[in-house]
Parts: structure tokens; sequence; C-alpha cells
């Protein structure tokens, strides 16, 4: 599944080509003027950043291959009001030994299922997702700086990653699921191995009313770079101990 998140044809910038040659006459015809080298702004225009996103789109065409591009706009309003979106298609997979087999491979935290996990809970389906949040600043910075580098008001690169950034896990039996996930954490500055629980009756009812989805039971802790979640669905027989119980062993470090 492809995710693009909030890119190969480029402009033929004719306008940076016109911009060198105005530059160039003005220095012949002042020979006292001092030698000045610059390039012209990097335009963008609707066509190119369309192009490139269909292009992006077709490389995504093959499915399960971890592959991350970010495109860059120069024109954030010919982008969705933004400089740049990430193309993912992240990992995915059924067989929980071939989830394990991937994850082993990448640096990071690894869930893997709980020890006591009640009869019954079998593996659904799993995640892997690059490190886009830790590594925002630093993806962004480079596309844009080899994009004005090269006069290019459209650009994308593809990023090659060796780091888990996020794993989501489901296990089910019947009608009731366990979810797990860890992702890397945003706000450093707050770290706590402290467990903190809250049942899908703390949600307040707009939230349970726009977001069903997210009506559940949950366990949450943290480490120094992660963020830990064990939830339930609503309704589930496993209690706050159980969870607890189950977190002891669902990382994998």
């Amino acid at each position: 599944m492809k995710y693009p998140i909030k890119a190969a044809v480029v402009a033929t910038g004719i306008a940076m080509l016109f911009g060198t040659a105005n530059m160039t006459e003005a220095a012949t015809v002042n020979n006292s003027a001092q030698a000045v080298t610059a390039k012209a702004p990097a335009v963008a225009d609707q066509k190119a950043v369309e192009a490139a996103k269909k292009e992006l789109s077709q490389k995504l065409q093959q499915k399960n291959t971890g592959d991350m591009y970010l495109l860059y706009v120069s024109d954030k309003n010919l982008n969705g009001g933004s400089e740049f979106l990430y193309y993912l298609d992240m990992l995915h997979f059924t067989n929980y030994e071939n989830y394990l087999n991937q994850a082993t491979k990448l640096q990071g935290p690894v869930l893997q299922k709980p020890e006591g996990l009640p009869e019954g809970y079998k593996f659904v389906k799993g995640n892997i997702q690059p490190p886009i949040a830790k590594n925002r600043a630093e993806y962004q910075k480079e596309v844009k700086a080899e994009a004005e580098a090269q006069g290019k008001g459209v650009y994308y690169k593809k990023f090659d990653w060796k780091e888990i950034g996020e794993i989501n896990l489901t296990f089910a039996n019947g009608k009731d699921n366990l979810q797990m996930q860890v992702s890397h954490k945003i706000d450093k500055d707050k770290s706590s191995g402290e467990y903190r629980y809250y049942t899908s009756d703390d949600y307040d009812a707009e939230t349970a009313k726009k977001h069903p989805e997210w009506v559940r039971n949950v366990l949450s802790w943290s480490d120094e770079d992660h963020v830990y979640n064990i939830t339930t669905n609503p309704g589930s027989p496993l209690t706050k101990e159980d969870l607890i119980k189950f977190a002891e062993t669902a990382v994998k470090k």
C-alpha cells in the first residue's frame, strides 16, 4: 500500500538559462565589474509537479519493497501548501516468521509475540515503516540542497533505510484482537518507563463518534528513544494486568 505523506520530469530551466545569459552580457558590457557567478532561482510549474508525482506513483507499483522517496517542490502552492511530499511503500507481512526475519535485519527495537498470549491468538498482519519522524529535517534539508544545487524547482530522491521507524503488529482470536506498536519518540525531553493505561470508556463521545477506530484499551510506555503501545478492542477479556505481563516480553532489543 502506498502512502504519500505530508518525486523524473523536471522543468526545462528556460528561466535559469536566460538569467545566466543576462548576467554574462552585463559583465561583458561593464569590464570593470567584478566577476560574479550565480544561479537563477529554481522554477517549478504544475506540469513538472504532476509529471514527477505520476512517475513516483509508477515506481511504487511494485509492492512490498520498502521504497521511500521524498519530493521537493520549490513553489509550495503547486504542492498543496507544502514544499515536501513523501512517497512510501511500507513493508507488509501476513506471516509472522517473515516479519521477524526482516525486522531483525534492521536497527532498533523489534516487537515480538509476547509470552503468555492466550491460546487462539494468531498473527494477522504487520508492517515496518522507515524512520521518517526521526530524520525528517535531515531528509528535507538534503533534498532541498540537491535541488537548489542543480537549479531544479521539482526534484525527488530515494532514501535507503536500515533503521526501524515504526512497527505495527496485529494478533486476533475471533472477534478479539491485540495490537502492538513501537515508534520513534518525538519529544525526547520526556522519558518514562512507567506504564500508563486507559480504557475505551475514557474517550469522549465526540472522539468516539468521529474516530471509532481509535477507541481501544491502551497500555503505553516509553524509553529514551521510543514509545510503545499494546492495545485491545473494547470488550476484550484481556485486562490491564495481562497487558503489563505481555509488555515484559513484547520487545526484543
